[in-house]
């Protein structure tokens, strides 16, 4: 072996053995577990006073009861419900905020970026713990705005409807920065004249939004949809911050964290519902890659 093989082996494999050991080796051990009993009392270590089985090998056992379970249907439904419904918003926030300060009639466009891109700035924690006081039924200041009003506002915490609301409005305000991010660059990628033959030609400003610059920026978009799309599906943190027993059944990740972690612990169980999730996410990903051709744009 040569000395310069030797020495680039020197320098790769620390990196290469802490990128095993921290990533690879969570995943292989989360699959076993999937396929065992593994539960409170007997993992990590078995306790023979408690009243289950030592650890062994259960097969298919947890993924069918999984697929049978009627809370793991309906997160997996409202996930999906979520997934819809969160992104759809984004989408729509973060192209009409771009439009709007990609305007050569707005003036301040850098000033106001910066301040738009503020939710990435705030620690999570932070940003949605203060959002939950703002949805507070009874002291937050969006219900004493509707009560100004004449309207009683709706419990945003403790209703499930109101409190699907109140995350979706939540993860808007959290990543419409990124959305706006990439579609603002693709808009800079618009020819100036495109859109001035567009004028000539007596395109008003919608067809040209539509017909000239769609197009363009879409495959830009697609691939801003498709990560905050796989976002939006393993949705954990928030709605477990905002008010995690309301949510339990609501979201797949958030399901399996309390089957985990709950009352009564079940780890194999909980680590089939995250297989399930991973490959679930897995197939939908690469199914919306092959749809839009992203990788033909990445080889171009």
């Amino acid at each position: 072996m040569k000395k310069t093989t030797a020495a680039a082996l020197m320098l790769i494999l620390p990196g290469m053995a802490a990128f095993l050991f921290f990533n690879l080796w969570p995943i292989v051990y989360s699959i076993y577990l999937a396929f065992t009993n593994a539960q409170l009392g007997n993992f990590p270590i078995y306790n023979p006073q408690s009243a289950v089985e030592p650890l062994h090998f259960v097969g298919l056992e947890n993924f069918k009861w999984a697929l049978s379970d009627n809370k793991f249907i309906n997160a997996f439904k409202w996930t999906w419900v979520f997934v819809f419904t969160s992104v759809t918003l984004k989408v729509f926030a973060g192209l009409f905020l771009s439009l709007l300060y990609n305007s050569k009639y707005v003036k301040g466009k850098a000033i106001y970026r910066s301040l738009l891109i503020i939710p990435w700035a705030l620690p999570l924690l932070f940003s949605v713990t203060v959002w939950k006081f703002m949805f507070d039924p009874v002291f937050g200041p969006i219900n004493l705005m509707l009560k100004s009003i004449g309207i009683n506002g709706p419990d945003w915490v403790n209703n499930p409807t109101w409190g699907f609301v109140a995350l979706n409005i939540i993860e808007v305000w959290l990543a419409y920065p990124f959305m706006m991010t990439v579609i603002t660059a693709a808009l800079q990628s618009v020819p100036d004249t495109l859109i001035e033959a567009a004028i000539i030609d007596g395109a008003n400003y919608w067809q040209r939004i539509w017909h000239v610059v769609v197009p363009i920026v879409g495959k830009p978009i697609a691939f801003a949809t498709i990560l905050t799309s796989a976002t939006s599906f393993q949705y954990f943190m928030v709605p477990y911050i905002y008010n995690a027993g309301l949510f339990e059944d609501r979201f797949l990740l958030l399901y399996g964290f309390r089957k985990a972690f709950g009352a009564t612990p079940h780890y194999g169980r909980a680590a089939a519902i995250m297989v399930i999730a991973t490959l679930i996410l897995a197939v939908y990903m690469y199914v919306n890659v092959r749809i839009t051709r992203l990788q033909e744009g990445a080889r171009g």
